[in-house]
């Protein structure tokens, strides 16, 4: 009996070093497992006659792997069209390397403006009255008309373009010719966001986008018609980004493809503004791993109670009315929205109210039907939202002092006792 157990152990044992041994020499366990019924197989065939099954090659499996970018070496990418990436040789070179002047699109017809861009003839009205001081890192409200179900047609390369093609994007480079690294930095935002925004691209695969990169703020701001602050827009109907090259690009890359990625899960429905808006910040500082400057300044107003009423926000599909400062609390409340609802909830409750506005249901129906009680009331998620935050944060409000008891018998009124007083006589003076 004690061999037996002896045994037992022996082949445990043997069964828990095996695979550390095997992973040790560079086996994997499952490969010479299989390895090893493929020889009892051949073995059994030649004793018995019988041939071997033959097993039918497997397609190899694709993993798709994150792959992070670091912001930092984003300007490397347009070295060419930037002076101080000029490569300093020997010998003299006959031609300088020259910053490329603006395009100035308005001196064509008005006609072959309007068909040049397509669906951005309304664009400019959307911030037109937007204030025009630059905030670093800030993008503005993308451009998604109601009938962005029906898309229109790409615009045509404009002269003094150069484009490049892959099988997500079609590229169009003012001046300079599309680097690989160009179109290998723009596939691998792609592949992040089919990750990170998944089931929302599993259910709805994104179309080919049309990336139009401009080697300055003015030639974009004369194509678009965007205010001076912007470096970037999308256009949901032409499944169109346009931006601006230097170190912005990445992280407004992000922000712009997260709206035409994102939003196009709903359509026919045009998504809220405040989920929309609030998705995209989110991705832009999740992926380049650093929050704009206005971000940190409005979380502490909102901390302190300074905030825009869920009520308000929610129904709100115009900013342009919106200061600048009114405007960078209501960006900086909607990530933080929706970074509530994706990690302080759970993914499966935030993927099902998604799900249920696409199906038009109204916000506090849908916030009830994907996350129970308490949540009957856009003012319910307001209060635990602030509530979690503050709490989150360390700022939750002292609480209120509890009255202390008094026993009745010991505090009787009672009347001061008098003052002592000195009686006694001065002494005589000498």
């Amino acid at each position: 009996m004690t061999r037996f157990i002896q045994f037992i152990l022996l082949v445990f044992a043997f069964v828990l070093l095996a695979g550390p041994v095997m992973k040790h020499y560079g086996y994997e366990p499952a490969d010479v497992l299989k390895h090893l019924q493929q020889q009892l197989e051949t073995l059994e065939s030649e004793l018995t006659g019988t041939p071997a099954k033959k097993e039918e090659p497997k397609e190899p499996e694709i993993k798709t792997e994150y792959k992070s970018i670091d912001p930092r070496e984003i300007d490397k990418l347009f070295k060419d069209s930037n002076p101080r990436y000029a490569v300093q040789e020997t010998e003299p070179q006959e031609e300088e390397l020259v910053t490329a002047e603006p395009i100035d699109y308005s001196k064509r017809e008005e006609k072959a403006f309007q068909d040049m861009i397509a669906g951005l003839e309304r664009i400019g009205s959307i911030a037109s009255d937007m204030p025009t001081t630059s905030i670093p890192g800030f993008s503005p409200q993308a451009y998604r008309p109601q009938d962005s179900q029906e898309k229109s047609r790409w615009v045509p390369p404009p002269p003094g373009f150069m484009t490049a093609e892959t099988f997500n994007y079609l590229i169009y480079r003012e001046t300079h010719p599309v680097t690989q690294s160009i179109s290998t930095v723009l596939d691998t935002i792609h592949g992040n966001l089919m990750l990170d925004l998944s089931p929302f691209t599993l259910v709805s695969k994104p179309n080919r986008i049309l990336v139009m990169l401009f080697g300055n703020k003015k030639s974009y701001m004369n194509f678009t018609k965007r205010p001076p602050w912007s470096g970037a827009s999308s256009d949901l109907k032409a499944d169109t980004m346009y931006v601006q090259e230097g170190n912005s690009f990445y992280p407004l890359s992000v922000h712009e493809l997260t709206h035409l990625y994102f939003d196009g899960y709903f359509l026919p429905v045009i998504s809220p503004l405040w989920l929309s808006e609030g998705m995209a910040v989110y991705m832009q500082i999740h992926a380049s791993k650093q929050k704009p400057s206005w971000v940190d300044p409005a979380m502490k107003r909102i901390l302190k109670g300074d905030i825009i009423p869920l009520g308000q926000m929610t129904e709100t599909e115009d900013l342009s009315d919106l200061s600048t400062q009114e405007a960078e609390l209501w960006y900086t409340q909607a990530y933080s929205l929706v970074d509530y609802l994706l990690n302080q909830r759970t993914r499966d409750e935030f993927y099902q109210l998604c799900n249920e506005l696409k199906q038009k249901t109204p916000l506090h129906q849908a916030l009830y039907k994907a996350y129970g009680m308490p949540f009957t009331k856009v003012s319910v998620l307001e209060n635990v939202w602030l509530h979690d935050i503050r709490k989150k944060a360390g700022t939750l409000p002292a609480p209120a002092p509890a009255a202390k008891k008094t026993d009745t018998k010991k505090t009787a009124a009672k009347k001061p006792a008098a003052p002592k007083t000195n009686t006694a006589k001065p002494a005589a003076k000498k």
